[in-house]
């Protein structure tokens, strides 16, 4: 694959400017979103806030890809920019009154809203390529260098002027996406089927219990980060944002190889996720802290790139949405259910045997259930319906 493939018509290309814009706002929405809550109320208000966001955005995303897959896909995503423009601005208002409670339900709308991004932006890619592979590993690239870039100014904006001031910033970014769906050919609604969307290929729902696996593991690691900065290597609070922004910088170079790997992305993938949190538990160092999560960045860039193009080829069409709903329903839910589970493992054993237990659960997923001869290159594409 090259680069020219993820890039190879004008509506993908501005597709993936409209994520980029997008996503850059919806990382600093964020890192806004958190910083204003501990504020209101501390470290309390900030778990309410991220509770807020996970529950509604996990049951909400089934019904959004029902209603996806029954009509334009570029309508969808450019209804979800614009109304998380419009719900940021409400935001930035309800933020300069201190108005905690309308802040949190706010900002439960604006997740419900986001959650119809993904799915209906990865239902369409194939309908604007013969390479969804490149387009997706583009995607991933995009995606993390944008969780640098959005977070690093929704810190500098909130530090330097306050949490409105970042949320109005952020809604300046989804007006942006809007403005590039707009210009995309609008698409013909699926011929949609009352088909469970995994239950055409027995693959296909083998792939998400490992993809949700490794989304449970990545709400394990939002929560190891910190306690390997604090307690594991000692490298400080500081110490929380350069683990992250390793994470990121993998994840950016895990966008790239997954263009030069495509077929054996997925299996080299859960390695790369397992293997050096593994060796962080066995060789504590703050130098061994930094590789492992570059190199966990690296492998969660390749799972869900390859996760992504498997689900598009083992997918109907008219049932594409809602499949990638479900997975979108999955993250939100599992990522909570790591970050509660990763405390209760710590106190029964240990901050590196947390790290172990992370460690190998998602090798031992894809080993269980036999994933690991799966490749993007061999998956059938199923006729649409």
């Amino acid at each position: 694959m090259r680069l020219r493939d993820a890039l190879a018509t004008p509506d993908l290309r501005r597709l993936q400017a409209a994520w980029a814009a997008a996503a850059v706002g919806g990382w600093a929405f964020m890192v806004a979103l958190a910083v204003h809550a501990y504020g209101e109320g501390g470290a309390a208000a900030v778990g309410l806030a991220a509770l807020v966001r996970m529950v509604p955005a996990g049951l909400a995303a089934p019904l959004l890809g029902r209603v996806t897959d029954r009509g334009s896909r570029r309508d969808v995503l450019l209804a979800s920019a614009l109304v998380r423009a419009v719900l940021l601005l409400a935001l930035a208002a309800a933020a300069a009154v201190h108005a905690f409670p309308a802040v949190l339900v706010l900002g439960a709308l604006f997740t419900v809203a986001q959650a119809a991004h993904k799915p209906a932006q990865a239902a369409l890619i194939p309908s604007l390529t013969t390479r969804p592979e490149a387009a997706n590993a583009f995607w991933s690239t995009i995606d993390n260098a944008a969780f640098i870039l959005g977070a690093l100014a929704g810190g500098l904006l909130v530090a330097t002027t306050g949490a409105p001031v970042a949320f109005a910033a952020a809604a300046c970014t989804f007006a942006l996406a809007a403005a590039l769906l707009a210009n995309i050919k609008r698409d013909r609604p699926s011929s949609a089927t009352d088909v469970a969307p995994f239950a055409l290929d027995r693959r296909a729902r083998v792939l998400v219990a490992v993809l949700s696996v490794s989304t449970l593991v990545e709400g394990m690691v939002d929560v190891l980060v910190v306690v390997t900065a604090l307690e594991v290597v000692g490298v400080g609070e500081a110490g929380v944002g350069w683990l992250n922004g390793a994470w990121g910088i993998g994840g950016v170079l895990g966008g790239v190889l997954a263009l030069r790997v495509s077929t054996k992305a997925l299996p080299l993938g859960t390695v790369l996720v397992g293997a050096p949190l593994l060796a962080l538990a066995a060789l504590p160092a703050p130098v061994a802290a930094l590789v492992a999560l570059t190199t966990l960045g690296v492998g969660y860039s390749l799972v869900e790139t390859s996760g992504i193009t498997l689900i598009q080829r083992l997918t109907h069409d008219g049932v594409r949405a809602r499949a990638f709903a479900l997975l979108e329903s999955t993250y939100w839910l599992t990522t909570g259910a790591g970050a509660m589970l990763a405390p209760l493992v710590i106190a029964l054993t240990s901050p590196r045997g947390a790290l172990v237990v992370a460690g190998a659960a998602l090798p031992l997923a894809a080993l269980l259930t036999r994933l690991v001869p799966l490749r993007v290159a061999t998956a059938a594409r199923p006729a649409a319906a």
